[in-house]
């Protein structure tokens, strides 16, 4: 147990302050900005034309190892740790889908990851640290008959002011500031200059006087070899 008396103790006192937890009140947000996404909670973005209020984390599976989960924000929240660091930490609390594959989620013929939006997570782990949540964006299919499928398409978004590259993309064409490849070229290049074999410049504006004239004597001569056949 951390004693009272800070002289005789080995702990910093930011770790004091984590110890004796957050205050009794958060503050809840409808929206957040974090990592170059704009999440919105359901209540608030739901009837906007925009759809911000889907979400996706890393999680851990059993069988699987690594998976996906999918979800939508209910509610943000801000909790403050006073003190002498003043931490401030958001979280998101979620709705999350059922993440069983071929029950809640499944991958198309596309390569395009599908949930269930009629099937729900067992467990009651809502919360999540906003810095870890990416933001999707949830699809209904196109149907032609009336019937409503629930299969979503997921679409991940890309945060503003990044570009998110495939791990898989060849890095080769890549310049990087370690390349000390040197490329040899030819400083000079070959043209046709300007100047006859005197060595005399010549005046663009006398050459196409003088090919301006040339067409002219040939119109007619050639008009004058016509009347002398008539």
């Amino acid at each position: 147990m951390i004693g009272a008396d800070t002289n005789h103790n080995i702990y910093p006192l930011w770790l004091h302050d984590l110890v004796h937890g957050p205050a009794n009140k958060v503050t809840s947000w409808p929206i957040y900005f974090c990592r170059g996404y704009n999440f919105h909670t359901l209540d608030h973005g739901k009837d906007r034309s925009t759809f911000n209020y889907g979400v996706c984390v890393k999680g851990t599976s059993d069988s699987s190892g690594e998976s996906e989960c999918y979800g939508i924000i209910k509610q943000i929240f801000e909790l403050y740790y006073p003190g002498v660091v003043g931490l401030r930490i958001v979280l998101f609390r979620c709705d999350w889908y059922d993440s069983t594959m071929d029950k809640g989620v499944r991958i198309n013929r596309s390569g395009i990851v599908d949930v269930n939006r009629s099937r729900r997570y067992g467990k009651y782990d809502p919360f999540i640290f906003a810095s870890l949540a990416d933001q999707v964006c949830y699809i209904s299919y196109p149907r032609l008959s009336q019937r409503n499928s629930d299969w979503y398409a997921t679409m991940k978004m890309q945060p503003r002011g990044k570009i998110i590259c495939s791990e898989e993309l060849d890095p080769s064409p890549l310049q990087y500031e370690s390349d000390n490849t040197i490329i040899v070229a030819d400083p000079f290049i070959a043209v046709d200059g300007l100047a006859d074999q005197q060595e005399q410049f010549v005046n663009l504006h006398d050459v196409l006087d003088e090919e301006v004239d040339s067409e002219q004597d040939d119109v007619v001569s050639q008009s004058t070899e016509d009347s002398l056949d008539c």
